[in-house]
């Protein structure tokens, strides 16, 4: 996305849903238009945002098709059909805003509940204590390590130093989600341990 198309504040680039007819639609917010692009049975489709009273309404020419959407909730309305209910999925949303904003790896784990996510252009954006301290490094080096199945970054800044070791083995998170790539963060003198996924 251009740069001038930042989201407002605590929006996300994009959204994953999963509606009650089973399907999964990703909704990308284009921002600087007042639309989205979702994808759907018959393809991407691009949306206008409409008026509305409660939510925020989106529909293509002729609405034909009316997407809803309302803190974490959202329908689909299409022209002779009965509208069909959906809900956020959260952490898959987070991921894909990550990939759209060409985050490479990004990183969970608990005990404290922290994410951290590498890149895009060398930047470690480290967030722990379940959200409310967060940290970001610029200019992280890069290295392989001697098996070429773990990337190692290591940045620093004026005050504190941090070195994250991302690595290719199977990682199961609490909540029983299976990842590919394990993480090892290593943070004002303590360890912790969560796993990864690749993303870019």
């Amino acid at each position: 996305m251009a740069p001038d198309e930042a989201p407002p504040e605590g929006a996300l680039r994009v959204y994953v849903w999963r509606c009650e007819d089973g399907r999964k639609l990703t909704m990308r917010n284009l921002f600087r238009e007042r639309a989205i692009e979702i994808d759907l049975d018959e393809g991407t489709q691009r949306l206008d945002q409409t008026v509305s009273a409660s939510g925020v309404r989106y529909a293509n020419e002729g609405e034909a098709v009316v997407f809803w959407t309302k803190g974490d909730t959202a329908r689909v309305e299409r022209h002779g059909a009965l509208p069909v209910p959906c809900r956020e999925l959260r952490a898959e949303s987070l991921r894909e805003d990550a990939r759209a904003r060409g985050v490479i790896y990004r990183a969970l784990g608990n005990e404290p509940g922290w994410t951290l996510e590498i890149g895009p252009d060398g930047t470690l954006d480290w967030t722990t204590n379940y959200g409310e301290e967060r940290h970001v490094f610029e200019d992280a080096v890069e290295t392989a390590g001697g098996d070429l199945t773990s990337r190692r970054f290591t940045a620093s800044s004026a005050a504190q130093s941090i070195a994250v070791t991302v690595r290719v083995e199977p990682c199961t998170d609490d909540a029983g989600v299976a990842f590919d790539y394990a993480a090892t963060i290593e943070f004002a003198g303590g360890t912790l341990r969560g796993c990864a996924v690749r993303l870019n």
